[in-house]
């Protein structure tokens, strides 16, 4: 990376014209898409973004749930959304999805209209603080009614993904509830699940253009990048956020695996030998098996083994882990684990049969710390990528 030097002012004397390279160039303004010269534009760099297909992809995601959900509303017809989705326990599960179902339509045409100025907003250079803080507050209103429409409902497809695979040939009673996460409520859940994370990263990246940064890492064009952006700080701040997204799940685990053991672990003994008549253990062992290898994947986030395989992987021993294949199954976990936390909040605090009492505090209690998970696990990602990002294709900085 090349550094600015001060522009001479207009009463000092030129300067020597320094010796012409006798090698090829390799500075930014070579190959990487650095200054071409101090003060000067940003060469092209030499290889486009990689993600350059989330905004527009975001913009068609919502622009086409935009047009079925206005054609459901004025055909008169109505989205598995509310009560018309019978697997919904969410904050907005008791309302009618006759009321909601041009609200929906409504919020995907200013998700799609929101994703459009991200894709074009940035591409002319660095854009007003007014007009960021519109985008950014647009993205947060369409994020907030993703959230309020969505459950635990993903969340719970991928936990219940293991028992079933193992289970469903043998198991017809569990094959038969897994198929009812394949109808048309949960689907749409996913659909807004989706659409909301593609808008938060077309945004991200549209507020990085916007400050003069590079759309794809992050850094600075002058240079001037946050201290805490750095691999040493990421790696302080990482630490503690990798902790606290294991110990959430490993808590939820403990529970679930109690009352395999027979333990009543906030959890009756009348219930906990219910589940034992009603196969609920061989659930609740997947489940918190699922939870406890979630925890212990984690650790890696900060760990050496998450960055170079160990020896005892026969064939994979002491190569470099691949970035994508901790950041991108890590990021699913916790886009899927906020709205379920959120979800689980409103019921525990309810009067429904999963409210939290001194007989069940063990099968609702652990899930209140969900959005923590969320967000620490959400932090500990990035605390990783950024240590590990290594040089961008696309400005050639790092």
């Amino acid at each position: 990376m090349s550094i600015p030097t001060p522009h001479p002012s207009l009463s000092d004397p030129p300067a020597a014209a320094p010796p012409a390279p006798s090698g090829p160039v390799r500075g930014p303004s070579a190959r990487t898409g650095g200054p071409s010269s101090p003060g000067g534009p940003p060469a092209r760099p030499e290889h486009p973004s990689r993600g350059r297909w989330i905004a527009p992809t975001a913009a068609a995601w919502w622009a086409l749930g935009g047009v079925v959900a206005l054609v459901v509303t004025l055909t008169g017809g109505t989205l598995a959304v509310g009560d018309a989705n019978d697997l919904s326990f969410g904050a907005l599960s008791g309302v009618a999805g006759e009321t909601l179902t041009p609200w929906v339509a409504v919020l995907a045409l200013v998700g799609a209209a929101t994703a459009l100025r991200a894709w074009l907003g940035a591409r002319h250079g660095p854009v007003a603080r007014a007009d960021r803080a519109l985008t950014v507050a647009a993205t947060a209103v369409v994020s907030a009614g993703v959230l309020a429409l969505t459950d635990a409902s993903i969340l719970a497809r991928l936990g219940y993904l293991p028992v079933t695979l193992v289970m469903a040939p043998f198991d017809p009673v569990i094959r038969a509830a897994f198929e009812d996460f394949l109808g048309a409520g949960p689907l749409t859940q996913l659909a807004l699940l989706v659409g909301g994370a593609l808008l938060v990263a077309s945004t991200w990246r549209f507020v990085r253009r916007g400050v003069g940064a590079c759309a794809s890492c992050g850094r600075h064009h002058d240079g001037h990048d946050p201290a805490w952006t750095t691999p040493a700080a990421a790696a302080r701040w990482g630490r503690v956020a990798a902790l606290v997204a294991a110990a959430v799940p490993a808590s939820y685990a403990v529970t679930r695996i109690a009352w395999v053991l027979g333990i009543p672990l906030g959890f009756s003994s009348e219930n906990v030998a219910d589940l034992a008549g009603e196969d609920g253990l061989v659930a609740a062992l997947g489940l918190g098996g699922f939870a406890l290898v979630g925890a212990v994947l984690t650790l890696g986030l900060f760990q050496r083994w998450g960055e170079v395989f160990p020896r005892w992987m026969i064939g994979l021993a002491g190569r470099r882990v691949p970035v994508s294949m901790a950041v991108v199954p890590a990021t699913i976990v916790a886009v899927a684990v906020l709205p379920a936390g959120l979800s689980l909040i409103v019921i525990g605090l309810g009067e429904s049969h999963l409210a939290l009492t001194a007989d069940s505090w063990g099968a609702v209690g652990p899930t209140f710390l969900w959005p923590v998970w969320s967000l620490a696990l959400g932090a500990a990602t990035y605390a990783y990528w950024l240590r590990r990002r290594g040089t961008c294709r696309t400005c050639g900085r790092g």
